[in-house]
């Protein structure tokens, strides 16, 4: 049985960034835009994920980021599936609205 996708907000996801109170995941490529800087930024492409498993934490919170949501909830739902992880949220539509 598949856990369900917990997603989270855009208007939520700015408030605890610029709080710094999240990590995040993000599965886009390096050129994507907009860029989401800090220490608690994990960058890992989408096309590397399933052989990257193991750089991804299993115990903090992360908010996996994408451009639109569609790859980011992709990723969830395999590292849940797959991997058991219980500890992902998704950002529902993406960071493309960072930029407006």
């Amino acid at each position: 049985m598949s856990l369900p996708i917990r997603e989270i907000a855009f208007t939520d996801f700015v408030q605890k960034y610029e709080n710094k109170s999240i990590n995040i995941l993000d599965v886009r490529e390096a050129w994507e835009n907009p860029q989401i800087e800090g220490d608690h930024v994990t960058r890992i492409p989408i096309r590397i994920i399933q052989e990257s498993v193991d750089l991804i934490s299993r115990t903090d919170e992360l908010i996996v980021i994408c451009q639109h949501g569609i790859r980011s909830k992709a990723v969830v739902e395999f590292l849940q599936n797959e991997h058991h992880f219980d500890n992902l949220i998704n950002l529902h539509e993406g960071v493309s609205n960072y930029s407006r």
